[in-house]
Parts: structure tokens; sequence; C-alpha cells
């Protein structure tokens, strides 16, 4: 169970102005599993007896599903290519063997970055002898059900198809089948995801409601500090769900990223000395270990080390980090847990998206559109146009 401790806390909060959030699609999609009808799907079945995945997808089709797959132990298992950089992109082509199957997704179906990622797969697999009915057996399209250059492609190649959620987001979907599939190829069971995010929407939603009138009270830059590295493509996924969600009006929360005890040597200086501009969200995973520090032979400067636990020394860089800050009086909130688990990923998740639809309410902007990043797209599509 995650734990949220906020200094200070908002002077007013009206717990009731949000209660129609746990009706959105996004958030009420965890009390029904019939979206998952795919999971008894013979042929489906087949495809997941694969060895190793690569997951095709950018944005709010990746971050989510890379961030549950991080925790898992078949993770080396499963690629997520989700960039365009040639040599990346070469080198993920020479790893393609016949134990590879593939994961495409993209809400839209127009994703240039997707669609350019699968027109390669699909000339490589070709070239290596693929025939076309096991080219059909090997990829798994999730997108929207209009008519769309992905479901075109995957018409013609008679690709299985599940169809993404019309009324969610990319950003928003980690709990339909964009976040369940990946989870499912990582070993992982989707239902105990969902379970825990449908227990915190009924339990903990004064939390979300808590934790977005600290987040508007106070400075618009806002560090996640995470202490965990199993957690460091969350921190992606949250980067993206409050950026571009707020990002609009001249208005907006801009995430900044730190690691913990890493960035205590790269970042923390500005965040103590410089521009008192900020607000910080620490998270800490209470981690149990058996590393403790050999008492053979200690350097005198590091007796104190004597007989402590890794654990023991991560957490103190931890509390010594946000007791600092907090001592200059810059607004803190805490969030603890004990082992990354799918339970704690599924309150996560709920309590996030909850969390930054609130916000974007409390800002009065649209928490589901992203229209300028749409003008860049245009750009692009411009660009490549008059090369052609």
């Amino acid at each position: 169970m995650i734990s949220q401790h906020i200094l200070p806390m908002a002077n007013e909060v009206d717990y009731g102005m949000f209660s129609d959030i746990a009706q959105l699609d996004c958030i009420s999609i965890v009390g029904d599993d019939r979206d998952l009808w795919f999971l008894e799907n013979g042929r489906l079945l087949q495809w997941l007896f694969a060895r190793r995945f690569m997951v095709l997808g950018t944005g709010g089709s990746s971050l989510g599903g890379r961030c549950i797959a991080e925790f898992s132990r078949q993770k080396e298992n499963v690629t997520f290519v989700n960039n365009l950089d040639p040599r990346t992109m070469a080198k993920t082509l020479d790893e393609i063997s016949d134990d590879v199957n593939f994961l495409c997704i993209s809400k839209s179906g127009e994703t240039l970055e997707t669609i350019s990622q699968l027109l390669l797969i699909i000339d490589s697999l070709k070239k290596s002898g693929e025939t076309a009915a096991g080219l059909a057996d090997r990829v798994v399209v999730i997108t929207d059900t209009e008519t769309s250059s992905l479901r075109t492609i995957a018409l013609e190649y008679n690709f299985f198809c599940v169809n993404h959620p019309r009324r969610i987001g990319g950003r928003f979907s980690i709990f339909s089948a964009v976040g369940m599939l990946p989870a499912l190829i990582c070993g992982i069971d989707p239902m105990k995801i969902r379970k825990s995010a449908k227990n915190y929407l009924d339990n903990h939603f004064k939390a979300a409601v808590d934790g977005a009138f600290f987040i508007r009270e106070n400075h618009p830059l806002h560090v996640f500090f995470i202490y965990s590295d199993q957690l460091s493509y969350f921190g992606q996924w949250l980067a993206q769900l409050y950026a571009e969600s707020t990002g609009k009006n001249n208005l907006g929360i801009t995430p900044l990223l730190a690691s913990g005890s890493v960035d205590q040597h790269s970042q923390l200086q500005l965040y103590l000395a410089g521009p008192r501009d900020k607000s910080f969200t620490f998270f800490l995973e209470k981690q149990q270990t058996d590393l403790n520090i050999p008492s053979t032979f200690i350097p005198p400067q590091f007796e104190y080390l004597k007989h402590k636990n890794l654990q023991d020394i991560f957490a103190a860089q931890y509390k010594a980090t946000w007791e600092s800050l907090l001592k200059t009086q810059l607004p803190i909130r805490r969030i603890e847990f004990d082992a990354v688990t799918p339970e704690i990923l599924g309150e996560l998740f709920m309590h996030f998206m909850l969390e930054a639809i609130m916000v974007c309410s409390l800002l009065q902007v649209n928490a589901f559109d992203q229209p300028a990043v749409e003008r860049g797209k245009k750009i692009t599509r411009e660009l490549l146009g008059r090369t052609s």
C-alpha cells in the first residue's frame, strides 16, 4: 500500500468537486474486464508462446508497458522499440530471430514512429524468408477501430487486432490492453494491477485530491525524486502524463525527473541554493535486502557504516535530502511503499491519473488533448513531403 505525506497541506480541499472523474472511461475501466476478451482467444494465446517479444509504440503506447516490464523477471525477453534513431533501429533489426513476436500499439494508427518501425520489421521478416502465414501469426496490433494506416496494414497482412478503447487517450491507457497485454508478455497477471487500482479508487480517492491541491497550490516546476531504480520508467510515464495533460493556455506543471541517490550529486545543489521555484514529490521503495556493509575493515571516516544494511543507507540519503529541502521551506510530498509489485503499480497508476486529471480541472484546461503536439506532426509531414 502506498502512503502519502504532504508538507504543507493545502488550506482548503473540496473532496466532492471531483466525484464525476471516477466515471471517466480511463478510470472506470478497472471495474470491468470485458475489454480483456482477447486473453481467452486461441490465436492470441498461441502468439504468447514466443520466447521473446518486441513492443512497437511511443509515448503513452509504450511508457506504461515499459514501466510494468521493468520490475518483471522476464524483462530481458521484451524489447521496447520507441524511437527512430537509425543506429538503434538497425541494431533492433539485427536482433530479430525466429523466436521473436511483435506487439504494435498506436491508438490513432497514424503514429509516424510506429508505422515506420512496423514497415521496416515486415520488410526484414520477408527478406528472411518468413511466409505470409508465419508473418500473420507473429504480429499483434492494438489500434482504434476507425480506418487508419495501421489498421490497413493489419488487414493486408492478416494481423490479429485488439481494439484500442476509443474514448481513452494514449497517456491514460495503462489499464487497457495497451498496458495489460505488455504485462502479460512479461509474465505479470494484469488483473492484479487492475484490482489494486480499483481498490485504490474505491478507498483512497481523497489521497489523489490532496495531491492535486498540493500540486496546484505550489510552484509549477515540480521535481519527481525517485528512490527506486525499478520505477525509472514510471518517472517517464509520469512526466508525459503531467506535461501533455496540463501544458495548455500558457499554464501547466513542468515535470522534472531526479533519481535518488544519483542526482543528489548532480541536481540537489540547484534545488537547495538555486531559484526557489520548485516543489517536490519524493518516492521511496522500502526494499528488504541482506546486503550488509562488511565490518572486517572500514576506514575511520566511515565507521558509522558498521553493521549497516544497504537499505538503511539508501533510506537515510532519502530522508536527509527531503529534510534539507523542507528546512529551506520548499513544499515537499513523500510517497512511500514496500517492494514494487503489480499491486503497488496499480495504486501508483491510479493515484497519478486521478491527480493529473484533477490538476487540469483546477487549472481549467482540457486534460485529454494535445493540440500543440499536432502542430509539430503536421510540420514533419510537410517537410518529408517536400523531399519525396
